[in-house]
């Protein structure tokens, strides 16, 4: 009959649980779609619906925006493949001191929708924020 240490089961299930716990987090960078578009082209600017900010917190707050060059038409006239779009957050309205940017993935199962959300800023100050894909959105400020 096979024995096993009881000091090493409990080490061996303390490692295990301790990897799940880890928090992983996948970019856009680390994960992309096969059928991912990087650089797409629209009939209109694709963001017709805007660009929105919220839920604040003591380091930061989320961005959003959705994707619609055509928004009364179906799928707000968007293709039905993934699309690569940027953001940049700034401490000034001319972008001239980017403080963060990075890259999301808008999924046609999330209505070409993205929402990024940021940590690491300082609080109670004013800062602005846009996206681009095939175009610049807005700039907003939050």
């Amino acid at each position: 009959m096979y024995e096993v240490d009881r000091r090493y089961l409990l080490s061996a299930l303390g490692s295990l649980t301790a990897a799940g716990l880890l928090p992983w987090r996948a970019t856009a960078a680390e994960i992309r779609p096969r059928n991912l578009i990087a650089d797409p082209r629209f009939p209109n600017p694709p963001f017709t619906l805007g660009v929105a900010s919220g839920d604040p917190d003591a380091d930061g707050f989320v961005i959003w925006t959705r994707l619609a060059p055509l928004p009364l038409e179906p799928d707000g006239g968007m293709m039905m493949a993934p699309v690569l779009v940027a953001w940049e957050v700034a401490a000034d309205p001319a972008f001239r001191q980017i403080l963060q940017r990075g890259e999301a993935i808008a999924h046609p199962e999330l209505a070409h929708s993205v929402h990024v959300e940021l940590t690491g800023l300082a609080p109670a100050r004013p800062y602005w924020y846009r996206f681009s894909c095939g175009g610049a959105s807005p700039v907003s400020s939050t």
